[in-house]
């Protein structure tokens, strides 16, 4: 019986002085119950039955072991083991116990101080996307906080790469003047390429780049993130404090960052340590390593391959080089701002420089690489025009002789010639130069006017040329011209039957 209906009945008996049947009637309740709530002067205290066994009771004290060497195993692989040693119940009943275990196994932290310039931690924060001229780039804040003093750095990038993560620590490193001895990471594949216990596999060139900083990659525990809890909360103050409320703006939020960073993060005062960041760094600053004396390059290098038209792509975007790097590899570097283009068979030799583009789609090329190659195409159109000239005779080998004599610009008339020999023919063109020669009339005006002549005596009307705007190639389609003469022959062969129609 609950309270609510137990202060029910005693209302209706001793307020308004009902009978018991009329109690048990209007509650559906037997009137032993109504007698025994009326006999109680609080609310009656109902015994614990004694639990029932369980068909998990057998198996509880293997499953605490089991928990207490690996406190995150599944449900799902306890199951299969107490199975394999005679358990009979459903998994429901192994679920149920493991949620009431573990909300009871609430784990308490114990909060560590280290010394100052001893330790770092660094970790990414995702800051959804930022809007850069026609494409979508995803944000991402890199974070860096010194162990003892809180002082925090941290840098917007459009990518999480090995490369934008070196360059990070890089910059970050130059702000504060030195380096750590050790850095605490989460499991970063940047960091950490794979790890079974104990056993870690670190990423070989991150670890060319610590062994260049002389620095010590510590990567916490699998699923232990409060190791990092200073790095961690300087992530969640971040949003907090810098981003929550505000419109993102691309480059913008750099200088927004470190203002943020400057005037705000690092002279707050700290809410564990009671201290400005920026006070305790003074006591650690000093006990920092030194820089390497010799910049370390943490450019994106990729080595591609120039397409036909001498481009290379690279992040959604394609820069020009020379129009004599098509179909050849190449070596691209790409910093923050800027692509280099080199030439692999000699790693001094710079082909291209380009601003680097974080749109997509963009073709971002320099006139100059493409200048020799329409002067080459032009030298070859030129050579292809005259070849096509000549393959009208003898006729034409002469007549061409005569304009180089004549000191004219051949390659203009003799693309004027080739025109007529498309709207008019081959054979009209030859009877045109055949006419011209014997009177050495060189140019392309004369036998044009020599062909309009001609067709104006044989009574053929003129049309004017017909040109397609939208297709320009197309009014350059040359048909081969046939021999009619073939026609000429199929009907001087055919037999005169008129005699025989008599």
């Amino acid at each position: 019986m609950n309270a609510e209906t137990w202060a029910l009945i005693k209302r209706l008996h001793e307020a308004e002085h009902l009978s018991i049947s009329e109690i048990a009637r209007r509650t559906q309740l037997d009137r032993k119950t109504i007698r025994i709530a009326l006999s109680q002067q609080a609310l009656p205290v109902r015994k614990q039955s004694s639990s029932r066994l369980s068909k998990l009771d057998p198996y509880k004290d293997y499953i605490s072991e089991r928990l207490r060497e690996y406190p995150n195993l599944f449900g799902t692989v306890l199951f299969d083991e107490i199975k394999r040693l005679g358990y009979s119940g459903k998994i429901r009943i192994l679920t149920e116990y493991l949620e009431q275990v573990r909300k009871k196994q609430k784990e308490a932290f114990l909060r560590i101080e280290t010394l100052p310039a001893e330790f770092a931690q660094v970790d990414w924060a995702n800051c959804g996307s930022v809007q850069i001229g026609n494409a979508w780039r995803k944000l991402s804040c890199f974070v860096m906080v010194l162990s003892f003093s809180r002082m925090l750095y941290l840098e917007f990038t459009l990518s999480q790469c090995l490369e934008d993560f070196i360059g990070c620590h890089i910059n970050a490193f130059r702000f504060f003047g030195g380096i750590s001895q050790k850095i605490l990471y989460d499991n970063l594949k940047t960091v950490v390429l794979s790890r079974i216990g104990n056993a870690i596999q670190f990423n070989p060139k991150f670890m060319e780049f610590a062994g260049v900083f002389l620095f010590e990659p510590v990567p916490c525990n699998i699923a232990r993130g409060n190791e990092k809890g200073k790095v961690e909360n300087g992530v969640k103050y971040i949003r907090g404090n810098f981003l929550s409320g505000r419109t993102i703006s691309w480059p913008q939020i750099h200088n927004d960052a470190s203002c943020w960073r400057d005037e705000i993060a690092n002279t707050r005062i700290h809410g564990t340590t009671r201290e400005r960041p920026i006070d305790r760094f003074e006591r650690e600053k000093l006990l920092l390593r030194p820089l390497p004396i010799h910049p370390y390059d943490a450019t994106i290098v990729r080595a591609l391959t120039a397409s036909s038209q001498a481009f290379v792509h690279f992040d959604g975007n394609t820069y020009s080089l020379p129009f004599s790097f098509a179909y050849r590899p190449v070596l691209l570097k790409a910093s923050k701002d800027e692509i280099r283009i080199f030439n692999p068979a000699n790693a001094g030799h710079i082909l291209a420089v380009h601003h680097r583009s974080y749109e997509r789609g963009i073709a971002v090329e320099d006139p100059k690489h493409y200048e020799g190659l329409i002067a080459e195409k032009k030298k070859a159109f030129a050579s292809k025009l005259k070849d096509q000239f000549l393959s009208l005779g003898d006729l034409a080998k002469n007549y061409l002789d005569g304009l180089i004599a004549s000191e004219l610009n051949v390659h203009h008339h003799v693309a004027q010639i080739m025109e007529c020999a498309r709207l008019y023919g081959k054979t009209e063109v030859l009877q045109a130069i055949d006419q011209a020669l014997r009177h050495k009339a060189y140019g392309a005006p004369y036998l044009k006017n020599i062909i309009l002549q001609q067709r104006a005596a044989r009574g053929v009307k003129e049309h004017p040329p017909i040109t397609i705007p939208a297709k320009p190639a197309w009014t350059q389609l040359a048909v081969e011209e046939q021999d009619l003469s073939l026609y000429d022959d199929l009907f001087d062969s055919q037999p005169d039957n008129s005699q025989e129609d008599k």
